[in-house]
């Protein structure tokens, strides 16, 4: 029983120094699978390049959402100024039509505050 165990200790030693020492496969190998290894090859290639453009555009399209999520806001932010300046015109032209003499103010009203009396 222990030498069947030590053949086989010695048939796994030796398939482990083949691969080790890459006498497992040799030129011969090659040179009869010439074509399937190259095809191997070029199709690991190939897959490791579509993956890095997959990559790369879906990076793109994040980019470009990001983008268009500002691009939104400002384009809402820049209605509302217009919508504004339009409705102060409006009123603006209606208090000149009325001949009312009001004007809109350069700056924001003043806070005055109440002094505390002392006792």
């Amino acid at each position: 029983m222990s030498n069947i165990f030590l053949t086989a200790i010695e048939k796994i030693w030796n398939f482990i120094r083949l691969v080790i020492q890459g006498d497992g496969v040799s030129s011969r190998f090659f040179r009869r699978h010439l074509f399937v290894t190259c095809f191997v090859l070029l199709a690991c290639v190939l897959m490791i390049a579509m993956r890095f453009d997959c990559l790369t555009s879906d990076n793109t399209i994040e980019n470009l959402k990001t983008q268009i999520e500002v691009m939104q806001t400002e384009k809402q932010r820049q209605r509302s100024l217009y919508m504004t300046m339009t409705r102060e015109m409006a009123m603006m032209h209606l208090v000149d039509s009325l001949q009312l003499g009001l004007t809109v103010p350069d700056k924001h009203p003043e806070v005055i505050k109440r002094a505390v009396d002392e006792p």
